[in-house]
């Protein structure tokens, strides 16, 4: 079975002569990581990468069904532990996964076309995380 050609993917390896480059590309789709997440081949320079790169979820050992639960969580204004008790996921992985989480291009299209957030939910998103993070950076009173 011959691998598919993908149109929208692009070379991610800034070493490869077609690094972002749509013209002459040839990346391809190999598999799956077993997290859910796609695997791509680029032919030029034989690196593998995955559809996340760029977004805050790259690197996260999460499946999209349970980032989309802990980001919807979130949105509920659920506290870290309680997403820990009711996703099983560790409060760190939970914590990490939020603590990452930043605005930007990518990471906005990812959470909409993949993990199917709505745009107001990424922007209630957005607005949640800057508030905690400027809650966090608060050094309290004594």
């Amino acid at each position: 079975m011959k691998p598919e050609k993908t149109d929208e993917i692009v070379c991610q390896n800034p070493q490869c002569a077609y690094y972002l480059k749509v013209e002459g590309k040839a990346v391809i789709k190999r598999g799956k990581y077993r997290t859910g997440h796609q695997r791509y081949y680029c032919k030029h320079c034989g690196k593998f990468f995955m559809d996340t790169i760029g977004t805050s979820v790259y690197r996260k050992h999460l499946p999209k069904d349970e980032i989309r639960l802990i980001y919807r969580l979130f949105l509920e204004k659920n506290g870290i532990r309680s997403i820990e008790r009711i996703t099983g996921h560790h409060r760190d992985t939970v914590s990490n996964l939020l603590k990452d989480t930043v605005k930007n291009e990518k990471t906005e299209e990812y959470l909409v076309k993949n993990i199917e957030l709505t745009t107001s939910e990424c922007e209630k998103l957005w607005k949640l995380l800057e508030a905690k993070r400027t809650n966090t950076t608060k050094s309290p009173k004594r």
